[in-house]
């Protein structure tokens, strides 16, 4: 009962705000050319994903996203731990990786591009390269909030580097490293939809882009929702990975 209280309360300031909506486009308090009505969005949203467009889109979407993901988020996960347990590899890594971390992905694009050429390699990397600074700032940080007691006690009975990160370092900044990676997912989303503006012919930024650049603001706003839904779902799937992988965090 508490679960589904928690779920309607969510749901009443989404909904009074969709209702708004529909009543400000229905009785012309906004222009319904580039608001058009919350009906009129739905059906053309369930129009293009039961004709495919929209699943198809999603799907090359999200297959990019997730490569992007993966291979960003491990490297930064092993690195970030890394760095948190060798001061010498933190002094080296840190100054670079800020510098590098703070420049606008979008900037970067035109180098990606001309690196890459215009496919799924360039955009995969901007993914990449996008998660791999927050997960790497995520472990780091989490590690450097670990108890010093534990880890003084592991070392006297023994524990090495490998051991230490695998069996205290790894449990104990996993809240932070799963912080982390739910914000590198949110951000990967965003940077694989701007992306997909500018250098694709497909997936849901292209679709989105492309509605906006022919008037078809119904299309345009299928595309947002879907989007919506995606990192959505995304997010979901990371707190049940963190609710198996971290029980003492349920």
């Amino acid at each position: 009962m508490r679960v589904l209280r928690a779920i309607a309360i969510g749901l009443i300031l989404p909904v009074a705000l969709v209702l708004l909506w529909q009543v400000a486009s229905s009785r012309e308090w906004i222009n319904s050319l580039f608001y058009p009505a919350p009906w009129d969005v739905m059906q053309r949203t369930w129009d293009q994903a039961s004709g495919g467009k929209l699943p198809h889109d999603a799907r090359v979407t999200t297959g990019r996203l997730l490569a992007g993901f993966a291979l960003g988020a491990a490297p930064g996960l092993a690195v970030g731990l890394a760095a948190g347990v060798s001061r010498t590899i933190r002094q080296l890594l840190y100054p670079l990786a800020t510098a590098l971390y703070v420049v606008p992905r979008i900037a970067m694009l035109p180098l990606v591009l001309v690196a890459f050429g215009l496919n799924d390699e360039a955009r995969v990397f901007m993914v990449a390269f996008s998660v791999f600074f927050i997960v790497f700032f995520s472990a780091l940080s989490g590690v450097e909030q670990v108890d010093r007691i534990f880890v003084d006690a592991a070392r006297a009975f023994g524990a090495g580097k490998v051991r230490l990160a695998a069996t205290v370092l790894l449990p104990a900044s996993a809240p932070a490293v799963f912080a982390g990676l739910r914000v590198a997912m949110g951000f990967a989303l965003i940077v694989i939809v701007g992306t997909e503006f500018l250098a694709a012919n497909d997936g849901l930024g292209a679709r989105i882009w492309l509605s906006y650049q022919i008037f078809d603001f119904p299309s345009m706003y299928a595309g947002i929702i879907a989007v919506t839904a995606l990192g959505v779902l995304l997010a979901w799937a990371l707190l049940a990975v963190e609710w198996l992988a971290v029980p003492w965090r349920r």
